[in-house]
């Protein structure tokens, strides 16, 4: 089962894992775009409506439904969270209800804050913001549902790209301008900086699929969490070159952390890699 079906990264997971041979069952309140990839049944209802006889006999949750704008959760703080926090812990009781297998949670890289980088799993959390400290919520909880019988795995996804991707995403802000004619608003880094931009691990979304996946088929279920990027970091700064666009330049909002960058030994040890980089895959689709 997927929850969020109707979004960007459920689209690249109902493809990896139809072509793994799983049956996928989808939900979410809004329609499936004609253009993504569709599970063998789709449950168009709230994820807050679903019982635990609706997942009798469901392998794996993925649970990728969540409000996922950073500005947005901010500015409504107790909605967003109530959204988010019961909604997840909701999915939980009733996969945990059911017999499910395994529940995949996808987290975020935003909450390791101010750590030094490379970030790596083992540092303390950092959130700062509503966004990121919902997903650490939910982190904790995956780990006490393990505790409780339930197996779960997290994953904390660095700066996600692909087709598809939501219209709120830099990368996606960027695409759009570029093809408007317009320039490309870059976030300004403080003056302390050696780097005028900001610096993002960028990974693709296909490749996200595939090593939550691979997690999802090893015998790992106690709440463990991974970092899912590409080890490397681009200048956002680099990526509006690499689009040939014009470039115009904003302060740094208070949240935001001026380099993302991850290790990804503890994932690379399964056997997992990612295979696509954003530049190229920028000159061969922009």
């Amino acid at each position: 089962m997927v929850t969020g079906a109707a979004g960007f990264l459920a689209h690249h997971l109902i493809k990896e894992l139809r072509s793994r041979g799983y049956f996928i069952v989808g939900v979410d309140k809004r329609p499936i775009p004609a253009n993504h990839e569709l599970p063998d049944l789709f449950l168009q209802t709230d994820v807050n409506d679903l019982k635990f006889r609706d997942l009798i006999g469901i392998e794996d949750v993925y649970h990728f439904s969540w409000r996922t704008n950073i500005p947005d959760c901010s500015r409504h703080p107790e909605e967003s969270t109530r959204d988010n926090i019961i909604m997840s812990i909701h999915m939980l009781e009733v996969a945990k209800e059911a017999g499910v297998k395994k529940f995949l949670f996808p987290s975020t890289a935003s909450l390791y804050g101010n750590n030094p980088t490379p970030w790596t799993e083992d540092m303390e959390p950092d959130p700062q913001e509503m966004y990121s400290w919902q997903k650490l919520s939910i982190e904790y909880a995956c780990k006490m549902y393990a505790k409780m019988g339930l197996p779960t795995a997290v994953f904390r996804f660095f700066q996600v790209f692909g087709e598809h991707q939501r219209e709120d995403t830099a990368l996606a802000a960027f695409i759009k301008a570029k093809k408007e004619g317009r320039p490309i608003t870059l976030t300004e880094t403080t003056a302390q900086s050696s780097f005028k931009s900001g610096q993002r691990d960028f990974v693709y979304a296909g490749d996200v699929a595939n090593a939550v996946c691979m997690v999802a088929e090893s015998d790992i279920g106690d709440g463990s969490i991974f970092n899912v990027a590409s080890g490397n970091f681009y200048t956002m700064e680099e990526i509006a070159d690499t689009m040939g666009a014009d470039v115009m330049w904003v302060p740094r909002r208070g949240y935001e952390v001026e380099r993302h960058w991850g290790s990804i030994k503890k994932i690379q040890k399964l056997g997992w890699s990612p295979k696509t980089d954003v530049i190229k895959w920028i000159k061969e689709n922009i």
